[in-house]
């Protein structure tokens, strides 16, 4: 017979779990609520697919060409993971672990993701207004390459994303769930993460926290 604290730890563990299954009772860094659960992918999308779009509906997304990244500069164990992955606007692939330079924020989104639709039009306000003081790029996870370009077109997000089908950053980045947002200092290394921003208040808030950048 359990006594009533070994219940009330055994239920603690179980409530946990399905905390987990279902993306998160919680944000990341426990500050925001948590964002829509990610699908398992299905598997039809193959790696490094940029298929699946017209030109036309590369152009109407008005995505800013993805940046440069470094081939050869080192992954930091406390950086974004070594991956390569497809631009799904205009521009060449990018190895995040060679994204470096400037201060980054780090947006991993999708068109089936609720919060997104929300989200993705102050990051790109705010990326617009600030992209001299710092970074903006995308991961488009698990999702469909025109819907997702539907989407930019429809948010106005206009700061560049690399496409991730198979969700591949998830374990690296420690995705529960989307939109997260992550923090990445000039050198490479993650400062922070938050789940679901909702003002450019907040954003500039975060990036003070963590960039020690005041915009």
């Amino acid at each position: 017979m359990l006594t009533g604290g070994m219940a009330l730890r055994r239920w603690s563990v179980t409530a946990a779990a399905a905390c987990l299954v279902l993306a998160g009772c919680a944000s990341q860094d426990g500050s925001n609520p948590a964002g829509s659960a990610i699908p398992t992918p299905s598997g039809s999308i193959q790696p490094g697919s940029t298929e699946g779009a017209s030109t036309e509906q590369i152009q109407a997304a008005r995505l800013d060409e993805c940046p440069a990244s470094d081939p050869s500069v080192p992954a930091r164990a406390d950086g974004l993971p070594d991956l390569t992955l497809p631009c799904l606007g205009r521009g060449n692939p990018v190895r995040l672990a060679g994204v470096r330079g400037m201060p980054l924020v780090v947006n991993v989104w999708a068109s089936w993701c609720g919060p997104c639709k929300a989200e993705l039009p102050l990051m790109g306000e705010f990326y617009r207004a600030h992209s001299n003081q710092v970074r903006f790029l995308g991961i488009d996870l698990a999702d469909d390459r025109a819907a997702a370009l539907a989407m930019a077109a429809q948010t106005k997000m206009t700061f560049p994303s690399v496409q991730d089908p198979n969700s591949e950053v998830r374990a690296g980045l420690r995705v529960v769930g989307v939109p997260t947002t992550v923090f990445v200092r000039a050198d490479g290394s993650i400062a922070g993460r938050a789940s679901v921003v909702s003002s450019e208040a907040e954003l500039a808030e975060l990036i003070n926290k963590y960039l020690q950048v005041k915009v």
